[in-house]
């Protein structure tokens, strides 16, 4: 017999265990508990892709970018991609359409940005 996770939850309180009784067992929290017992959906993490106003987080630009996380702080310190920073830590968020515009003029320029940047390392190497 295969049950729910919401009906099993259910079960132990019920039972009467506690809502911080019963995140323990499952790893969860008592909050997370409660809402699961309301039928309430996780929260998606994920932000809607057709809104180019929100404001994603530095993993989630570096994986539409194809980038590790590291090339899109590189990339924002150096100005090449605008961020905004938020909170008392300034964490950076970036605008789903600036991130947009840099893909379309990256593309636009085509191998022109890499054919540089060979010239510039090969001069570099040129001693």
């Amino acid at each position: 017999m295969n049950i729910s996770r919401r009906e099993q939850v259910i079960g132990w309180r019920k039972a009467g265990l506690t809502y911080a009784e019963i995140g323990h067992r499952l790893g969860l929290s008592g909050e997370r508990i409660r809402q699961i017992i309301r039928g309430k959906a996780t929260i998606k993490k994920n932000p809607p892709a057709n809104d180019p106003d929100v404001l994603l987080t530095g993993a989630q630009a570096a994986e539409l970018l194809n980038v590790h996380v590291n090339t899109v702080r590189r990339w924002s310190d150096k100005g090449i991609l605008e961020t905004y920073r938020i909170g008392p830590r300034g964490d950076r968020r970036l605008r789903r359409r600036d991130i947009d515009n840099f893909l379309t003029k990256k593309s636009s320029a085509g191998g022109s940005q890499s054919a540089e940047h060979d010239r510039q390392t090969n001069d570099k190497t040129a001693v």
